[in-house]
């Protein structure tokens, strides 16, 4: 039996995982999307990711390959690995695969600093200044106070790439890391498609994806 391929991809932010959704959406008969609503928290909300899970599995019938992009699906890798390997149904029937993507470290903090001022937005730190704009993206990243937003930028990256590497090594089949530059060439897009698992693949070099939507 062939098995059902969801992909789940993620970054930091700012490193080019709207360029990744755009990528793996352009597939053939492929349904990938971008930040699919709701907005998961940073904290493990299982309900939440049954849900975003439960449509994307309504549509994996149709496609060859199903999934969303998010910064946030780094929190869930081990729910949804645990469940991949502890129910038969989904061991027998899906491949799961993660993708992370990663930016220089220094230009993420300067990505983050310039987006974070044009949005009057700060979602790394709790804060009571009015000026700043609440929304739904404050619970999807962790809280870093007491500290400048530059050094809180800083840590949140060491963080995130430090779970990252726990599961690459715990999950090395299944979770990989990609530098962002490897959307700029044949052989990194190839390399990401591989695996991905795509069979047919339509290979684009240099992607770059405008958008108005928040933390890309």
């Amino acid at each position: 039996m062939r098995k059902k391929k969801f992909v789940y991809g993620m970054g930091c932010g700012c490193c080019g995982t709207a360029s990744l959704a755009l990528l793996l959406n352009s597939q053939p008969n492929a349904l990938v999307s971008h930040e699919m609503s709701p907005i998961l928290p940073w904290t493990l909300d299982q309900g939440r990711m049954q849900w975003k899970y439960g449509q994307l599995d309504h549509q994996s019938h149709l496609f060859d390959l199903v999934g969303d992009v998010g910064t946030y699906y780094l929190s869930y890798i081990g729910f949804l690995m645990k469940s991949l390997e502890e129910v038969e149904v989904l061991a027998e029937g899906y491949d799961f695969k993660f993708v992370i993507m990663k930016r220089n470290k220094e230009d993420v903090i300067k990505s983050f600093m310039k987006k974070f001022k044009r949005q009057h937005n700060n979602p790394l730190q709790n804060h009571d200044d009015p000026t700043l704009k609440v929304d739904k993206w404050d619970d999807a990243f962790p809280k870093y106070n007491d500290v400048s937003l530059e050094d809180a930028i800083k840590l949140y990256y060491d963080d995130y790439y430090k779970i990252a590497d726990i599961f690459i090594e715990r999950h090395p089949d299944n979770v990989r890391m990609f530098d962002v530059d490897s959307l700029n060439t044949e052989t990194g897009v190839k390399d990401i498609l591989d695996f991905v698992g795509v069979e047919n693949q339509s290979v684009m070099t240099g992607i770059k994806k405008n958008t108005t939507v928040e933390y890309e």
